[in-house]
């Protein structure tokens, strides 16, 4: 079959499995009813807020727990990397592949069955990655949240380590098929996640960013009402943050006095 016919039916297979919101499908099943979209959290009693149209894990899991928000996550994953490794195990020796991973991709963002309003495409990315490379996808992601922990920087945290798949599939393929993708979804992931970006930057600027991700709960306001969620991960990384502070001042004492 000639190549471009095999690349514009990956595009539109990987677009339209893309397409198909499992935050939207874990919501109906869960709880039948709910609208997942404009979400706005806020910590109580303080002037703090952040708003998203996103639809994703990250939506479900402030809306309805932590395990559906994982889930949702693990089924956003497995609708990348089962095509993807299909199209890699029929085709070995093209790129179709990638073709079909970063189209998914881009329908998890911009899905055709739901308005083109979705989520971010940091779970597909991974599952398409996770295909390309297990042990890259852990390693880049645990290195940037070593960097971004200390700086107190979550969207390095979360973000980096797509950044650093680039150089990663560089050294271990020595294509630059895998490196073209992975440029294109870091542009992508920053494009989508624009909204969440100026709204971070704007909560440091105003010294709220700690109050935001140090709190014992969040108010989750949505169309049905509002209700309180288990805070975020950025609250997990900011008691890491401390206890990482903690120690280093223990340390520090235990110098001072053996110096003394």
């Amino acid at each position: 079959m000639n190549t471009v016919i095999i690349t514009c039916l990956a595009a539109g297979m990987g677009y339209l499995i893309g397409s198909v919101s499992f935050a939207r499908i874990v919501t109906a099943l869960v709880e039948p009813g709910r609208v997942v979209e404009k979400l706005r959290v806020s910590v109580p009693d303080a002037n703090v807020a952040f708003e998203s149209d996103v639809v994703s894990a990250s939506t479900v899991r402030l809306q309805i727990g932590t395990k559906y928000g994982c889930l949702t996550s693990v089924l956003d994953m497995l609708k990348a990397a089962i095509p993807t490794l299909v199209i890699r195990q029929i085709y070995p020796d093209a790129d179709y592949y990638l073709v079909v991973a970063a189209m998914v991709t881009v329908g998890h963002i911009w899905p055709l069955y739901y308005r083109f309003v979705g989520g971010r495409g940091m779970s597909p990315i991974l599952g398409g990655m996770l295909v390309m490379s297990p042990l890259g996808v852990v390693v880049s992601h645990l290195a940037a949240s070593l960097v971004g922990i200390p700086l107190k920087n979550t969207l390095i945290s979360i973000g980096g380590g797509v950044a650093l798949m680039i150089p990663w599939l560089g050294y271990r393929t020595r294509e630059i098929g895998p490196v073209i993708y992975a440029v294109a979804m870091n542009v992508l992931f920053w494009y989508a996640m624009q909204p969440e970006v100026r709204t971070y930057t704007k909560l440091k600027k105003e010294g709220k960013l700690d109050a935001f991700s140090e709190a014992e709960s969040l108010q989750v306001a949505h169309r049905r009402g509002s209700e309180s969620a288990k805070p975020t991960i950025s609250r997990a990384f900011a008691r890491i943050r401390r206890h990482l502070g903690l120690k280093r001042k223990e340390a520090d004492n235990q110098t001072d006095r053996e110096l003394t």
